[in-house]
């Protein structure tokens, strides 16, 4: 039996409404799955969601440039190839973008069939990411590795708490499998990323003929979960509909796929993670206060990585053998410059941000050994070329240090400014400056 190849998903970040349409309709045209965000705030939001396959960019923005961008994105891409359109005009940033680790880009006008030959080129094969790598390598999550095995055992509903890419499925997933129903499936959903008018039939299935395009029944997720584990990611962005579904079933057990006369039985377990404040979620009448007591019968936080911080080094060999694995490689070693690095590092993105660290250096980097600058490429762009000015170093030094506390502060404008000592009005404008805009308007 033949399987046909996986999907590639791609993501497109271009503010041009005409072109980006017509760029869509393109690439669906050619099989690929499209997220199109306008700016790059749509775009990181994307990226927080799920890593794409590929990513194409233009280099200017509404919100920011393309080494803005680059920045801020860096965390999320792993394997992921990105490439940038760009204007003659912007030639020269594009250049520096590919010296700190984009992986090419595009002059416009191009040829889009020379661009799906490129995605189709530049996408690594499929492949997973190894085992999960678990908890316990530090005092810091000793407790939370005791407490996820003592929970296998007892079948009740347990939502994970913690910041995004800290490991919240990791967790589910220990939970599945040191359980009994380790040997049924183990189903993931991303509650964030699904389109609200599929909600219902992804969740609970439909019959052939149940609405238009039905053309055959579909078993939903609590279907396939049979007896296993139902893994709700970001819960707390669950259409509100769906949320008085989910807390019926978590009642009485039952659900029925749309378009059926009978219920079916679940008989699995729910197991929810957020990176939201589902209480304050609840005073604002967006999240209801009985299906929270129903999922946090008990309440685990997985701590941030910069609290885990005797985790960063074992969890980066750990990663940095996984994908020396999947290349058929032997693993190269972490120079000292880059053991120091990623022991200096924030860590915004947690853990997610340090495997996609490592995979993407090891996807392209040559060198016998992994150092700082195969680790943090984005670092080149903080380096003055030889015809740059003394004003001009400066200012990119500042830019620099603007976006290094964007990122530490994981977009947040108001936390940025307070860590550099300034309002958050005069950071916006100040920003805006440097990228090129004129720094006038209201802080966004």
């Amino acid at each position: 039996m033949t399987h046909a190849p996986p999907t590639i998903h791609v993501l497109l970040i271009e503010d041009d409404a005409v072109l980006g349409g017509a760029l869509v309709q393109r690439l669906r045209l050619e099989g690929f799955e499209v997220v199109h965000a306008s700016d790059g705030a749509q775009a990181l939001a994307a990226l927080r969601r799920a890593r794409p396959d590929f990513v194409l960019s233009d280099i200017r923005l509404p919100d920011g440039s393309g080494e803005a961008l680059y920045r801020r994105a860096l965390p999320y891409l792993g394997r992921t190839p990105i490439v940038f359109a760009t204007a003659f005009a912007d030639v020269g940033q594009a250049v520096r973008l590919v010296r700190a680790g984009a992986d090419d880009y595009l002059t416009k006008p191009f040829d889009v069939d020379a661009l799906v030959e490129r995605i189709r080129a530049l996408v690594p094969a499929a492949g997973g990411d190894g085992p999960a790598l678990g908890f316990g390598l530090s005092p810091a999550t000793e407790r939370l590795a005791g407490d996820l095995e003592r929970l296998a055992a007892r079948d009740v509903p347990v939502l994970l708490l913690g910041e995004t890419g800290v490991g919240k499925e990791v967790a589910a997933r220990q939970l599945h499998e040191r359980s009994a129903r380790a040997g049924e499936p183990f189903v993931a959903v991303n509650c964030g990323a699904v389109p609200r008018e599929l909600m219902e039939s992804q969740f609970f299935g439909h019959e052939r003929g149940a609405f238009t395009g039905a053309s055959g029944a579909h078993a939903g997720w609590f279907e396939e979960a049979g007896g296993g584990t139902l893994f709700l990611d970001e819960i707390g962005e669950l259409d509100p509909r769906l949320q008085t579904a989910l807390l019926r079933v978590l009642q009485d057990g039952h659900f029925r796929r749309l378009g059926a006369r009978q219920d079916q039985r679940f008989r699995g377990r729910v197991v929810a993670a957020t990176n939201a404040d589902l209480r304050a979620r609840i005073a604002e009448r967006s999240f209801r206060e009985d299906l929270y007591y129903r999922l946090a019968v008990v309440e685990l936080r997985v701590p941030p990585l910069r609290e885990r911080p005797d985790e960063v080094l074992p969890l980066a060999r750990g990663f940095l053998r996984q994908a020396a694995e999947r290349q058929g490689l032997a693993p190269p070693p972490l120079t000292a410059e880059a053991e120091a690095a990623l022991r200096a590092h924030a860590w915004p993105g947690n853990v997610r941000e340090l495997r996609n660290r490592i995979e993407r250096a090891m996807a392209l980097s040559e060198a016998l050994a992994l150092g700082a600058a195969e680790l943090f490429p984005e670092r080149a762009l903080d380096e003055p070329g030889p015809a740059a000015t003394l004003a001009d170093a400066r200012e990119r030094a500042e830019l620099a240090q603007i976006e290094r506390a964007l990122e530490q502060s994981g977009g947040r404008l108001a936390e940025a400014a307070a860590s550099l000592g300034v309002s958050r009005t005069t950071l916006w404008k100040r920003r805006k400056k440097l990228q090129g805009g004129d720094g006038e308007g209201g802080a966004a």
